[in-house]
């Protein structure tokens, strides 16, 4: 089977860069290892899209095929929009909206499938071998997109020396999080209990609705130290809400990794933090007034990675890129979001744009193009970045304008018989904006 465009990963980059890349002509293909699309939004239950609006919310700075991706989950009543900074949904609305999107577009899914093997020639991807159900099968393709996570279709095509793997020096990930969802929460009640207890709870409203909630340190703390919780990592709970009144999902629970490759060590962390999950559930139920009647709807079917492997590419984005508000020439996306980092031994770590709540900085070309590999792209929280940088650019809004980029890049390359790196920049910005992008 051959494509213009072979995705790995259908995640939020992913799906970007597949409906992207249809608009834009090309025969595209996505090679998913789940059972659904959304990456992180269906499996990690990251349920709110981060990165489409400043940090302070007054500003958008993603449009595009995100713009349209959006569209079709209010179609499906899976978010209402905007809310603060983020937009918030839930997960099965949209499971079934990027599914529909995908088959309006005519964009083949192979769920279920590994990428198990690269065939690479002077240095250009020729095809790609998918492991599933019904054994190995190869996926050939004029231009490749990793937007699988873990740099792995980079890892394989290019090998040890063309991958960037944790915190430099060292030797450690940001720590992962099962994110877990909760009903039936009594909000006038909880509302009321916030005001007698500002020093437990703190909540942002937005209308008359809870945007999102803050179990202080101290309750958290008195609680973990009476053995009534069990949460090692972490010294808060902090909830965000859904679309449905009385529905919050919750992302307090943490562990360490120090291989995402051992499968034996990602049990153990996984066993881990469901045990966190049940825990902070009783503790709220028995603890925080307004939560008495809630109960677990589900936590999310695996683990929410913030980083593993990084690619090389031909440019690296750099902490004070991102700090500095760095506006680069050959700009193709658009991110505001802090340096945030959930550090294994200080917790989690805030570190905002020198500009403001009400900035933002660039995503350049060269970080999406990967070093020493003709016709391959790594977009996403697998981009070139160093550590600190991509603690910012992970964010799923700007994903998908990163996928948004690479799509169109690759429509160029195939058109122009040129590499990735030879792609006329301001050809590119010329089309992304005609297409909505803001950059």
């Amino acid at each position: 089977m051959g494509y213009d465009l072979v995705v790995v990963g259908g995640g939020p980059a992913g799906v970007g860069t597949a409906v992207a890349a249809a608009k834009n002509g090309l025969k595209t293909a996505i090679i998913e290892r789940h059972s659904m699309l959304g990456g992180n939004w269906t499996s990690g239950y990251v349920l709110s899209i981060l990165g489409m609006y400043t940090y302070d919310g007054t500003m958008k700075i993603v449009g595009g095929v995100a713009d349209e991706i959006i569209e079709n989950l209010k179609a499906y009543k899976g978010t209402n929009g905007q809310s603060h900074n983020f937009i918030p949904f839930r997960p099965d609305e949209m499971k079934l909206s990027l599914d529909s999107i995908m088959k309006k577009y005519a964009i083949d899914i192979y769920i279920n499938s590994l990428v198990a093997g690269v065939s690479v020639d002077s240095g250009i991807i020729r095809s790609v071998d998918i492991e599933g159900k019904d054994g190995l099968k190869r996926i050939a393709g004029k231009m490749f997109v990793d937007s699988s996570g873990d740099a792995d279709l980079v890892y394989l095509s290019a090998g040890t020396g063309n991958v960037m793997e944790g915190k430099e020096g060292a030797g450690w990930h940001q720590e992962a999080t099962l994110p877990f969802r909760l009903a039936s929460v009594d909000e006038k009640r909880l509302i009321a209990f916030s005001k007698e207890h500002k020093e437990m709870v703190g909540i942002v409203m937005n209308g008359k609705r809870i945007e999102r909630i803050r179990i202080m340190p101290p309750l958290v703390e008195k609680a973990k130290s009476e053995r009534r919780l069990y949460l090692p990592e972490t010294n808060s709970e902090f909830l965000f809400n859904t679309v449905r009144s009385g529905e919050f999902v919750c992302n307090a629970t943490h562990t360490k990794i120090s291989n995402f490759k051992d499968a034996l060590e990602m049990s153990a962390a996984l066993h881990d933090l469901r045990h966190q999950v049940v825990s902070s559930l009783n503790f709220l139920i028995d603890e925080v007034e307004g939560f008495e009647s809630a109960y677990l709807i589900d936590s999310a079917p695996s683990m929410g990675m913030r980083e593993t492997r990084r690619a090389l590419g031909e440019y690296v984005l750099k902490r004070e890129d991102v700090l500095g508000n760095r506006k680069f020439e050959e700009a193709i996306a658009r991110c505001g979001h802090p340096i945030e980092i959930h550090d294994p031994v200080k917790g989690i770590v805030y570190e905002h744009l020198n500009g403001g709540d009400s900035s933002w900085y660039c995503i350049p070309y060269g970080s999406i193009v990967v070093k020493g590999v003709a016709n391959l792209f790594a977009i996403g929280r697998c981009l070139s970045a160093e550590f600190d940088a991509q603690a910012s650019a992970r964010v799923t809004g700007t994903a998908m304008a990163m996928g948004h980029a690479a799509a169109v890049a690759a429509s160029i390359a195939i058109a122009g018989s040129i590499r990735a790196k030879d792609v006329p920049v301001k050809e590119l910005q010329e089309k992304l904006r005609a297409q909505g992008a803001i950059i």
